[in-house]
């Protein structure tokens, strides 16, 4: 859904480049984008009652498939809005702000096309925590209501959509206000600006996200007992500073943690009801000990270089590639001709670019996180006076993972683009058993890649420098 979300985001914003590549008028345009929801709705109402179906049939099987569909179903939206972004639609609207309303369709589109599989889903979601509602009570655990077809599918934008869209939109908005601002007073000097406001926009939103998100997702102060006792002991004996300790009240719909703030004096962590309640309170400070493990190693902080130098690295690669296409184009038919395919050079150039950005940012996610996996059971097995990894809390982790899987309804071999599958997780935590707790491949191996995006980040602020001025 995430990686989903963000393809659907980079098509929006370069509507205009692809508006024209396609022979469809303007209203046409507007109508295939909304037929994404239409035929996403669709499809999972026809995945859902097959569903039902075979749960009729007491298929254990049966139910995850309906649900896999709801994450599957964000690159229906993506399909429908790359079309439409390719016919006259982008430039039908008068700038200055055209563009951006196109965009917001857009993009409106594509996330309305993840809703409506969650619509159709809810029967399923439903039936599910009816069949488990003996279970629950046998267990002593909290039972909520069922929601509301409406609470349930917001309770899923809330969690999928808020999380990812907020760190890619504000830092864009930023940088978008500042390129204004340069174009109309500081003319010759809009990229620098606009790098300038796409920073400024990442560092409002570290400060901002511990005091915004608590109000916008009503979370609740944890309140005072075992659990806290136990959770603020982990901190404080791991030496890291945390302000609150929240719960998001999802209903029982969502299993998520997070942890929010670079800076001691404003960070929080966060768990949802359904990990406070559901998990075994061992595992709930092993998910405690996994957003610990974020801090300890600064991956909030190291966010941002990394990001840049993904993109940074891949720009001197495509630049140069395009740049050298262009120009045997040009030796081969003439300049008039390449001239007619230079704005479609370019626009692939740019999407190469997005792809290999994306694809090593999430590489070096995916590192962060089994390095937080990692530190998780080092400050757990810490906790029982061990010097080596022990085998219960290797076991309190992937019995996290398990349980994050199971309520979250995703298979453990799922792939995911930031974190990796549950069972890839799994699989490398069972390997730390016994092994002490020195520095581990994997700490040697996210240095080295910090390193290297700092190195990237420095490089690409001098080769910036001596090209202005050469200029």
């Amino acid at each position: 859904m995430q990686f989903a979300l963000i393809v659907q985001l980079s098509i929006a914003m370069l509507a205009r480049e692809l508006a024209g590549g396609l022979p469809i008028g303007a209203l046409w345009g507007a109508v295939i984008a909304l037929c994404g929801p239409l035929v996403s709705f669709a499809l999972g109402s026809m995945v859902a009652a097959r569903a039902m179906h075979g749960m009729d049939r007491r298929d254990p099987d049966a139910a995850q498939r309906a649900f896999v569909f709801t994450v599957r179903a964000g690159w229906i939206g993506a399909l429908f809005i790359a079309v439409a972004a390719c016919s006259a639609l982008p430039t039908a609207l008068p700038a200055p702000f055209g563009g951006a309303v196109v965009a917001i369709y857009l993009l409106s589109c594509g996330i309305a096309s993840m809703l409506a599989a969650h619509w159709a889903a809810y029967p399923i979601e439903a039936r599910v925590r009816e069949s488990s509602t003996i279970r629950m009570l046998d267990s002593a655990r909290s039972l909520h209501p069922i929601p509301t077809r409406g609470a349930y599918v917001f309770a899923q934008a809330r969690a999928g959509l808020i999380p990812i869209i907020a760190p890619l939109i504000v830092p864009i908005a930023f940088g978008e206000v500042a390129a204004a601002i340069a174009r109309e007073h500081f003319p010759g000097h809009e990229t620098a600006i606009q790098f300038g406001g796409g920073l400024a926009g990442v560092l409002a939103l570290f400060l901002a996200v511990p005091l915004i998100i608590p109000p916008l997702l009503g979370l609740t102060r944890l309140p005072a007992g075992e659990l806290r006792d136990d959770l603020e002991e982990l901190a404080k004996g791991a030496g890291i500073g945390v302000r609150e300790i929240w719960v998001w009240p999802t209903d029982g719909l969502v299993a998520n943690a997070a942890v929010m703030g670079v800076f001691p004096r404003l960070r929080c962590v966060m768990l949802s009801d359904a990990l406070v309640e559901g998990l075994p309170r061992q595992q709930v400070l092993a998910v405690m000990a996994h957003e610990l493990g974020h801090v300890a190693h600064r991956h909030l902080a190291w966010m941002l270089p990394v990001i840049l130098s993904c993109w940074w690295i891949g720009s001197l690669v495509g630049d140069p590639v395009a740049q050298g296409f262009y120009e045997s184009l040009v030796r081969r038919e003439g300049i008039d001709l390449a001239a007619a395919y230079a704005e479609p050079i370019a626009l692939a150039r740019d999407l190469a670019i997005a792809v290999f950005g994306l694809f090593a940012f999430g590489f070096v996610s995916r590192r962060f996180e089994r390095q937080a996996d990692t530190y998780a059971v080092r400050l757990l097995s810490e906790r029982e006076q061990s010097a080596d990894a022990t085998p219960a809390a290797v076991g309190a982790m992937t019995g996290a993972l398990s349980m994050v899987a199971f309520l979250n309804h995703v298979p453990v071999e799922r792939p995911s683009w930031r974190h990796g599958s549950i069972a890839w997780r799994q699989a490398y935590l069972r390997s730390l058993a016994g092994q002490p707790h020195g520095r581990l491949p994997i700490d040697s191996l996210v240095r080295t890649l910090c390193v290297l995006a700092l190195v990237a980040v420095l490089a690409m602020l001098v080769s910036a420098a001596v090209l202005r001025a050469g200029a």
